[in-house]
């Protein structure tokens, strides 16, 4: 019969033992170490990916999640487990156990660079029809005729909180009614108010009071005057985001635009007209 031998491993040198337990001690912690933090931001966003370019799902605020204590990807993310696996959360939208015993100061710098972060800026391009009834104040015969506009809107918008947003204006549009023509140009500024703020879609109640710096007012060859006046107007913006950036909006509203006297030659009468009536608009918007 054969003898049952004993498999023996070979015994390390003392000094390799001692490197070996020094690591284990020094990196085990660091691989596996973990903390608790909170969601600081309304949807922080969760990425499958360190460079977060997918994202797949979110956590509201106020939940408390489990990260890993060292952040990845320039400090740009912390490390999460979902379903098992390795996500990715932006440190931004968390506060950690670590955070909460820093100093006043550097929580107090946190937020505002957080809540600096949040704003955002959009730029929109609309094609919009304005028709309107124009009253001369006197019994002519372009007197309370129905006109259509066709303009061009460019605006600037500054997203701020609280559902508020800024907006930077400039319109240009032009009517004409058998020889009559009229130009206007309009610059200034508005203001919004978000009823319903999702990720993709927006309503917004609008507000808008407009200088108009230049018009014109012609009849056939006959002569061509130039005025100034006034815009004021309300209305709704539909948004929807197709993407991160690039979306489409529809607008509307009641707008009346008064412009100051025309000094027409004779034997025309120097009128006065305002235009009142509902703009309708479509068009293209980059938000960043």
């Amino acid at each position: 019969m054969m003898k049952s031998q004993t498999l023996k491993f070979p015994q390390l040198p003392s000094e390799v033992r001692l490197i070996l337990i020094v690591l284990v001690a020094v990196f085990c912690p660091v691989l596996w170490a973990k903390q608790q933090a909170m969601v600081i931001s309304e949807k922080a966003v969760i990425y499958s990916d360190i460079q977060m370019t997918s994202p797949v799902g979110y956590v509201p605020r106020g939940k408390k999640i489990v990260v890993g204590s060292i952040p990845r990807n320039k400090a740009q993310v912390y490390p999460i487990i979902v379903s098992g696996k390795i996500a990715y959360i932006r440190t931004r939208d968390v506060t950690t156990e670590k955070e909460s015993m820093d100093s006043e100061r550097l929580v107090a710098e946190r937020f505002q660079k957080t809540a600096a972060s949040n704003l955002r800026s959009k730029f929109a391009l609309d094609y919009f029809a304005f028709n309107s009834q124009i009253d001369l104040g006197k019994d002519l015969p372009l007197n309370k005729a129905a006109l259509t506009w066709h303009g061009i809107s460019l605006r600037g918008e500054v997203i701020l909180k609280h559902d508020f947003d800024f907006q930077i204006i400039t319109n240009f549009m032009m009517t004409e009614h058998e020889n009559s023509n009229f130009k206007v140009v309009e610059f200034g500024l508005g203001s919004g108010y978000r009823l319903i703020d999702a990720k993709r879609f927006k309503v917004k109640a609008e507000v808008q009071a407009l200088a108009v710096p230049f018009s014109s007012y012609s009849e056939g060859n006959d002569f061509r005057v130039n005025s100034y006046g006034y815009t004021l107007g309300a209305g709704l913006n539909l948004h929807y985001l197709f993407n991160d950036h690039w979306g489409m909006e529809v607008t509307g509203g009641i707008y009346r635009t008064s412009l100051l006297k025309f000094d027409t030659p004779s034997p025309y009468e120097s009128v006065s007209p305002t235009f009142t009536g509902n703009r309708l608009g479509f068009g293209i918007n980059y938000l960043y």
